[in-house]
């Protein structure tokens, strides 16, 4: 089953990381292993950062075009990841992951067949 998760962030601390922080790069480090093992493991299809919020538009019906994340929150997404595993408990364990070791909300919704 397909899953897609959505990691949030919250803006302020998108806005102050220290790249250089301690923290910052053990989220890094992390990360990278964490690709590494769903690769190994043929779960991880694809995974991909976003760029600054205040660079995102959103379009609504009528095609109204506003500058900014959809939602009006602390919380902006800072990225995805789409995987592939046995089932929603895999998927949740490892998003539970994702969120403890970087603070991180993410959120993880099934991808619809056909």
């Amino acid at each position: 089953m397909k899953y897609l998760l959505l990691a949030y962030t919250g803006l302020a601390e998108w806005d102050t990381v220290d790249v250089t922080s301690p923290e910052f790069l053990a989220s890094c480090a992390f990360y990278d292993d964490l690709v590494k093992e769903l690769t190994e493991s043929g779960e991880l299809l694809t995974t991909e950062g976003l760029g600054h919020p205040a660079l995102s538009h959103t379009v609504r019906r009528g095609s109204l075009v506003s500058e900014g994340p959809y939602a009006e929150t602390g919380e902006v997404l800072a990225s995805f990841a789409i995987i592939d595993c046995d089932g929603q408990d895999r998927a949740l364990s490892i998003a539970a992951r994702i969120a403890d070791a970087v603070g991180d909300t993410v959120e993880v919704r099934p991808i619809m067949h056909g």
